[in-house]
């Protein structure tokens, strides 16, 4: 009998031709790395977690510098401080509420020649910024009650920077001053004056011609800036003209324009008059808002007039109306406003809850 041994040699050859497979063996190799498994999900997850932690550390920083200026007692620290900061970082001079809070702060000291050192100081960044840098400059002089030197900086502005958004600016620091006339000095080469004009406020109606001499085209942020200094100081006329004027060059007034008119209306006791504006914008736009309502509200208060003002919410519904707005948030204002003012309870109910009210309903 022949041993398994014979038999294995021809029984391998025949295995070897008579299979489709070969059956000689690859030689192995290393193994080859696994795939980078593509970005999904987890690494977009991941970039977005950096981003938010980012995020959260430049409001660290940014917080930390507040609160530094914040505590700083010597005005002239506070300056140096600043300029090293505003110098060294351009994501710094990105944030404009480090700005107003320095500023605010040493004009509490009385400083103004700090104020002026400190925004001279951002003079040599305006070219390379965005133009609203420039007029961040010429508000915080105004703020600050300093508005010849916010004339100035805007006449020192390279052209592409004297923006409407600047000017208007300028118009608001000469606003806040009452002093129209040093406004329109400050422009010799432009300088028109009317007729009918004469000193002070009066003088602000040179302002749109002088914008337009300036190559400027007034919007409707200049024009109720005009408004609203008028109003304040009841100047009803000059206001009626301001409004034509708007009429000629078809700016349309917006709903700030109008809560102008109110602030004025209602600080004359013109309540009627009030609810006649009110009712008109919500006939033909621009729709009321939270401030429109608030200076009606306002000026029932002042007379003693509680049942009026409840009438206000029954007969224009106007927390209704805003919450089936989705304007949930000045909804809100208006009735908090009414619980302030011990307005009678009824109907003054937060919208939230008047939401969930609704949806237990249908």
């Amino acid at each position: 009998m022949a041993s398994p041994a014979a038999y294995s040699r021809p029984r391998r050859l025949f295995s070897a031709f008579s299979s489709t497979t070969p059956r000689a063996q690859v030689p192995k190799s290393a193994p080859e790395p696994a795939p980078t498994p593509a970005p999904g999900k987890n690494a977009a997850d991941g970039e977005a977690d950096a981003k938010l932690h980012a995020g959260r550390d430049r409001r660290m920083r940014i917080g930390k510098i507040l609160r530094m200026i914040s505590d700083e007692r010597h005005p002239d620290k506070l300056v140096s401080q600043f300029i090293t900061a505003s110098t060294a970082s351009p994501r710094f001079r990105d944030n404009r509420r480090v700005y107003e809070v320095a500023v605010s702060r040493l004009a509490s000291y009385g400083r103004r020649d700090a104020v002026a050192a400190l925004l001279d100081s951002q003079n040599p960044f305006i070219e390379a910024s965005r133009s609203g840098f420039a007029a961040r400059l010429v508000r915080l002089y105004g703020r600050a009650s300093m508005p010849s030197h916010a004339a100035a900086t805007f006449l020192d502005l390279p052209p592409k920077h004297k923006s409407v958004t600047a000017f208007n600016a300028l118009l608001a620091a000469y606003i806040d001053s009452g002093d129209f006339d040093k406004l329109v000095a400050a422009f010799p080469h432009t300088h028109h004056r009317r007729c009918c004009a004469g000193t002070g406020l009066s003088a602000a109606l040179d302002v749109i011609p002088l914008m337009e001499k300036c190559g400027l085209t007034p919007d409707e942020i200049s024009f109720n800036s005009l408004l609203n200094g008028f109003y304040n100081n009841g100047r009803f006329n000059d206001a009626e003209k301001v409004w034509q004027m708007m009429k000629e060059r078809n700016v349309e007034p917006n709903t700030n324009s109008y809560n102008a008119k109110l602030r004025g209306l209602v600080a004359e006791g013109r309540i009627e008059d009030a609810v006649a504006v009110i009712e008109m914008m919500q006939k033909d736009g621009p729709k009321p808002d939270s401030v429109s309502y608030n200076e009606l509200i306002r000026g029932y208060c002042k007379e003693g007039r509680l049942d009026e003002a409840k009438k206000v919410y029954d007969d224009l519904g106007v927390v209704t109306a805003l919450v089936a707005a989705s304007r949930i948030e000045e909804a809100t204002r208006i009735v908090k406003l009414g619980w302030k003012n011990s307005y009678p309870p009824r109907g003054l109910k937060m919208p939230a809850l008047t939401e969930k009210k609704q949806r237990c309903r249908s």
